[in-house]
């Protein structure tokens, strides 16, 4: 390979880990107020759960700590 070469893979390399590394952000406005990863994320921290650091590796907030507000349904 040429100096030419591997200079432009390692670049496409380092641009490749920080679009991942940019991507894997957690939506905090979807924390539960008073909750764990809320307090945690006020902190500076990530909460250490395990059920929370499983949903964080997906980019999601944990859905047992962090339930989502149902709608109620249409009154007839």
């Amino acid at each position: 390979m040429t100096i030419m070469k591997k200079l432009l893979l390692a670049l496409s390399l380092a641009f490749t880990l920080v679009a991942v590394a940019a991507d894997t952000k957690v939506d905090t406005s979807k924390f539960k107020d008073g909750g764990c990863c809320q307090k945690a994320d006020k902190k500076g921290e990530k909460c250490n759960h395990p059920c929370c650091v499983k949903a964080a590796k997906d980019s999601k907030v944990c859905e047992k700590c962090n339930p989502v507000e149902k709608a109620e349904p249409a009154k007839k």
